[in-house]
């Protein structure tokens, strides 16, 4: 009985770490009214980490046409208001992945959303041969991407 309590008492101290990883951040449902429009003119672009507690858990940089535009915690979601153009969307990733990165053609008044994903398992075949984090960036559909999102930390 002793050693049910414990595994309870485990399980439960498990379950409060997972879901309190980003404390200091607001839930996107939450701040999603307060949010600013997109200005004129631009396009607004999701970037966001599903919480992977078994993943990666470093975050990683966001990058647009090889600049630096944010950083992407595990369990968040970020956003950039960019005016028309194309963009190369990728992430840091010290690993490789076959087409790890998108390219998209972006008008004004659009909203795209990025999921940032993980890839543990492919980090690393064996004891002595591991490449780092691999991250790729994946385009999703905006309704399942609204749902994914609602729960996530919201980085400004």
């Amino acid at each position: 009985m002793r050693m049910m309590r414990r595994l309870a008492v485990i399980v439960v101290l498990a379950l409060a770490a997972c879901t309190a990883q980003n404390p200091d951040l607001p839930s996107f449902a939450a701040s999603e009214a307060a949010l600013p429009p997109p200005a004129p003119g631009t396009a607004r672009l999701y970037f966001y980490r599903l919480l992977e507690p078994y993943e990666i858990r470093t975050g990683t940089t966001l990058f647009l046409n090889g600049a630096a535009v944010g950083y992407l915690r595990n369990g968040a979601v970020t956003y950039r208001d960019v005016p028309p153009g194309t963009y190369a969307v990728a992430v840091d990733s010290p690993g490789a992945f076959p087409n790890q990165f998108k390219t998209v053609a972006v008008r004004q008044g659009q909203t795209w959303y990025f999921q940032v994903q993980s890839l543990l398992s492919l980090s690393c075949t064996s004891r002595h041969d591991c490449r780092g984090p691999i991250f790729v960036v994946a385009i999703v559909d905006p309704a399942r991407a609204r749902a994914e999102i609602a729960p996530l930390g919201l980085s400004r």
